[in-house]
């Protein structure tokens, strides 16, 4: 795992209505008056957060940030973008909340409080377009790339079982570097974010499977908070009327509050 790295900056975007209407149970009190701040690790990233590190315009979590300002009652929203191992190491950069495509593991949960899963997220097989898989067989004869630090890359090493050893690489962009060289053929992302890839980068990049694992992606916030339960509560309440299959749908292509039906479903043996 990379050593924690410092914030690398605050960009303050506009949060829409501050009527605060529909409020949720429990009370959320920013740390700053009036202002969410949320940080976040993976900026751009396709889907999620559009636009520019200095500048974020769009994207699933970028539209439930905003969501949640509004459901708040608050004005505005501050993106601060942290390093990936930071968050997942409980360092928030002095953010309200994280949304940052992150799935909770029992490692995580000593550090962080977690909301529910505001997207299901299982394990997705990510390819050049033209590489194919059917089944587990399959996948152990493609060469494989994985991340350090990242809970797909157990997925991978003891699950998958490649009959080639994987090469590792530090984040993710590296791994997609190695999938466009031909350098490897296959690596696992996120249900989300691997379709998220697939839709902004068709030619780039293919999702040819997923994996029985039940995972979601959810809110972080720091060990506790008191303002989980109103987060919670909240994603609760975008789940049950719409909300959160309207804003998959509009910028990740699907609706993935239940993950993607339609996609090849590859069990492992544990």
């Amino acid at each position: 795992m990379l050593p924690l790295l410092a914030v690398l900056a605050v960009v303050v975007v506009g949060a829409g209505c501050a009527s605060g209407s529909g409020a949720s149970a429990g009370s959320f009190e920013p740390r700053r008056p009036g202002t969410l701040v949320i940080a976040t690790a993976f900026l751009p990233s396709a889907g999620f957060w559009e636009g520019s590190a200095d500048a974020p315009e769009g994207g699933f979590e970028w539209a439930l940030g905003e969501a949640l300002a509004d459901r708040f009652g608050l004005e505005d929203v501050e993106v601060v973008p942290v390093a990936f191992p930071a968050l997942v190491g409980g360092d928030l950069g002095g953010a309200d909340l994280a949304l940052s495509q992150l799935t909770p593991t029992a490692g995580r949960e000593e550090v962080l409080d977690f909301s529910t899963p505001y997207l299901s997220a299982p394990p997705a097989v990510v390819v050049a377009p033209g590489t194919e898989a059917r089944d587990a067989f399959d996948l152990r004869a493609l060469q494989w790339v994985t991340v350090e630090g990242s809970t797909l890359t157990e997925v991978v090493d003891d699950q998958i079982r490649p009959r080639d050893r994987p090469e590792r690489v530090d984040g993710r962009a590296a791994a997609l570097e190695r999938i466009d060289t031909g350098a490897a053929e296959a690596m696992l992302l996120d249900l989300p974010v691997a379709l998220a890839l697939e839709q902004a980068q068709p030619d780039d990049y293919s999702v040819i499977a997923q994996l029985g694992e039940d995972e979601g992606l959810a809110a972080a916030l720091p060990p506790g908070s008191d303002n989980t339960v109103a987060v919670d509560s909240a994603i609760r309440a975008f789940l049950a009327d719409g909300t959160i299959d309207d804003l998959s749908r509009e910028w990740l292509g699907a609706e993935l509050a239940d993950g993607a039906a339609d996609l090849p479903l590859i069990r492992l043996r544990p």
